[in-house]
């Protein structure tokens, strides 16, 4: 064989290498939970963040808006205090995933006051900093160049890997779920919620230490004997059977899975690799698949956005077990961090283009966010109707949800623009184009320092706008 043939070989079969299958193998469990429960929070009102995907854009905008929200002052009982150090829950998907996971586990710990007399306290003050930088750095091209040096070219699963890797190597350092349960356990981070979305099944996929008795609600119980009470009322009681019958099929599929469910324990899973497996979107990244012991079934786990691009079903299963109806006292807040891409965001240039195969050349996913858009309408339809007629959902003066959306900064003109961002618009440039160019940035894992100082500034803006709410819910007695 001739030296340029033996290199040829040589070369096809790293290449090749590339294309193996990769698991991630966990160890059984026996005795579920695969970690303990923590105590319960005292407070009365339980306050949760969901923080959509969205790549870098929505990495950037939570940490401006985490930011915003520790500079925002709550009093209570004990005085006057931040309200992130209110927050107990932080559910996330994809580029959110990252931001919640570097600020549960790099954010100073609870002893360490968030605010000063004047704003951050300096050590809040010098984290906030690190983490706004942190979340506008280049992760495509470090990623890239491992899938490349690694011969992983030709494996999207492994990518999954590669992004984990460059992220262990600048913030998480190989820290693990048991490392994060510690942090939590000590109260130096809220409880952490990262979700995927299983390929088997299409069920949500969460990663989490905390146990799955806490997303086990019985939405069908307390539906069913509503419904009797009222169907009965009315003298309408025949079709009682097919709905639960249609409601256990809809629970079924709508409780997530977890590690515990499926007998895994995650205790060595590194950190980075579940927020990986959170924002792994094929054809390009990902997924991720797991296995008990190294046998199957095996578990194909990618994009929660694929089910819910928000992280706000995880939370509301949570919060509706947490917040019974018949406790008057029990309320909640979920604040929705949402930096997804605003479907409508491509109606400005789709309307002028007349090639319609550019539309899955430039936007891979929108056939995604077609299905996911009249499923959030038919979601947000169900929820308003069963609220309204006090069925199942507590009433809006014990649960809140308020969205912080990126796309919603009101802008004033060029003099609002920050200094990063100069050079790039018309000193006559309106409103409107600003909001509109904040709308359009992409979904990546890098991002340009214009746009991730719009974001940050759009964070604060978006904040402003809803404090009154906020710190009037947070400040009424129950």
């Amino acid at each position: 064989m001739n030296k340029r043939l033996m290199l040829g070989v040589g070369v096809t079969a790293l290449v090749l290498c590339g294309c193996f299958s990769k698991v991630e193998v966990l160890p059984a469990v026996s005795t579920p939970p695969v970690f303990a429960p923590l105590p319960e929070p005292e407070a009365q009102t339980q306050v949760g963040l969901a923080i959509s995907g969205g790549g870098s854009r929505a990495a950037t905008f939570a940490a401006g808006v985490l930011e915003a929200l520790g500079e925002m002052r709550i009093k209570d009982s004990g005085g006057e205090r931040s309200l992130l150090e209110r927050v107990q829950y932080i559910s996330s998907v994809s580029g959110g995933s990252l931001a919640t996971a570097y600020y549960a586990a790099l954010k100073p710990p609870k002893a360490e006051p968030v605010l000063g007399d004047r704003g951050l306290a300096p050590a809040y003050q010098t984290f906030f900093t690190a983490y706004k930088a942190a979340m506008q750095e280049n992760f495509e091209w470090p990623a890239a160049l491992r899938q490349v040096l690694l011969f992983r070219a030709f494996n999207p699963t492994k990518g999954a890997y590669s992004l984990a890797d460059v992220w262990d190597g600048k913030f998480f350092h190989g820290m693990t779920f048991a490392t994060l349960y510690e942090r939590e356990a000590r109260g130096d981070s809220p409880r952490v919620i990262l979700n995927g979305t299983s390929y088997n099944s299409g069920k949500r996929f969460v990663l989490t230490t905390l146990p799955y008795a806490d997303f086990d609600y019985d939405f069908v119980g307390w539906f069913i004997e509503d419904l009797r009470v009222r169907l009965g009322l009315a003298g309408k009681t025949e079709g009682l059977a097919i709905i639960q019958r249609n409601l256990e099929s809809a629970r079924e599929h709508l409780l997530p899975l977890t590690f515990e469910q499926i007998g895994a324990d995650h205790h060595q899973l590194r950190l980075s690799l579940g927020v990986a497996t959170s924002a792994s979107f094929p054809p390009v990244v990902g997924p991720v698949t797991y296995s008990v012991a190294g046998n199957p079934p095996y578990q194909h786990v990618g994009d929660g956005g694929l089910f819910d691009n928000l992280g706000t079903e995880s939370l509301t299963t949570l919060f509706l077990k947490k917040i019974p109806k018949d406790d008057p006292k029990k309320r909640g807040l979920i604040i929705v961090v949402d930096a997804a891409y605003p479907f409508d965001a491509a109606k400005y240039d789709l309307d002028k283009n007349k090639k319609g195969f550019e539309v899955f050349k430039d936007d891979p996913s929108r056939i995604v966010g077609i299905m996911e858009e009249r499923a959030d309408a038919y979601q947000l339809m169900l929820w308003d109707a069963l609220r309204t007629q006090g069925i199942l959902l507590p009433d809006f003066a014990h649960l809140r949800v308020e969205v912080l959306k990126h796309s919603e900064a009101t802008w004033s003109g060029y003099q609002d623009l920050p200094e990063e961002c100069r050079g790039e618009f018309a000193p006559d440039v309106t409103p409107e184009t600003i909001q509109q160019a904040v709308s359009q940035i992409p979904t990546l894992f890098r991002i340009t320092p214009c746009h991730g100082a719009l974001l940050v500034k759009a964070a604060h803006k978006v904040v402003e706008a809803h404090r009154d709410r906020i710190v009037k819910f947070l400040e009424a007695q129950p």
